[in-house]
C-alpha cells in the first residue's frame, strides 16, 4: 500500500540535439536574432527566435537532404518568424531582397555574413542591394510604427548595426575570415 501512496516521480530525458543542429545554431543565432528583433518588440524576440529554432529542429532531416540546407533553413525560419510579425514597411521586388536589405542596412551584416545566414552566394546578395532602392517617400517607410507602438530602426544606405562583437554579432576576428 505504501507504494500507492507515495508520488511518482520520473525524470524527463534530455532532449540531444544532433552536432550538426548544435553548430548551424551556435554559427547562426546572432544574424537571427537581430533579424528577428529586427521584427518583433523586445518582450517578443526569444518567445519568436525560440519557436523559429524549434521549427528548425523539427524539420532538421529535411534540411540536411538538401542541396541548399542553409537556404532552406533560412527560408523556413523566415516563414516562421513572419507568422508571428509583420514585414517592416521596406520596399523590395522579392522577399529575398527585402531579407538582405533587413540584414544588411538594419541588422549590419556584411554582404559575406548575409549569404551565408540566407545561403545564397554573396554575388546574389551583393545584386540584390545593388538594385534596391529607397521608396520615393523613405520619410515615411522610416518612421513607419509596429502595432505595439514601437518604431523600428531607420533604415538608409550605408547604415550599420553595431554590437559590442560587431556586425550580427560576429567578432571583428571571425567576421574577416
Amino acid at each position: 500500500m505504501t507504494a500507492l501512496s507515495e508520488a511518482r516521480t520520473h525524470s524527463v530525458p534530455g532532449i540531444v540535439l544532433p552536432a550538426a543542429l548544435q553548430a548551424f545554431h551556435t554559427l547562426q543565432e546572432p544574424a537571427y536574432r537581430l533579424y528577428t528583433e529586427a521584427h518583433t518588440a523586445p518582450a517578443e524576440s526569444s518567445l519568436v527566435l525560440g519557436r523559429a529554432f524549434g521549427e528548425l529542429a523539427a524539420h532538421w532531416s529535411q534540411i540536411m537532404l538538401r542541396t541548399d540546407p542553409a537556404a532552406y533553413a533560412w527560408d523556413l525560419f523566415t516563414t516562421t518568424v513572419h507568422a508571428s510579425a509583420k514585414r517592416l514597411a521596406v520596399p523590395a521586388t522579392s522577399r529575398l531582397q527585402y531579407e538582405a536589405v533587413v540584414l544588411h542596412h538594419i541588422t549590419g551584416c556584411t554582404i559575406h555574413r548575409a549569404s551565408e545566414t540566407t545561403g545564397r552566394p554573396p554575388e546574389k546578395i551583393r545584386h540584390l542591394l545593388r538594385t534596391w532602392p529607397p521608396s520615393a517617400d523613405s520619410k515615411e517607410s522610416e518612421r513607419t510604427e509596429r502595432e505595439d507602438g514601437t518604431i523600428p530602426r531607420r533604415i538608409t544606405r550605408g547604415w550599420r548595426r553595431m554590437s559590442d562583437n560587431g556586425p550580427c554579432g560576429v567578432s571583428p576576428r571571425s567576421a574577416s575570415s
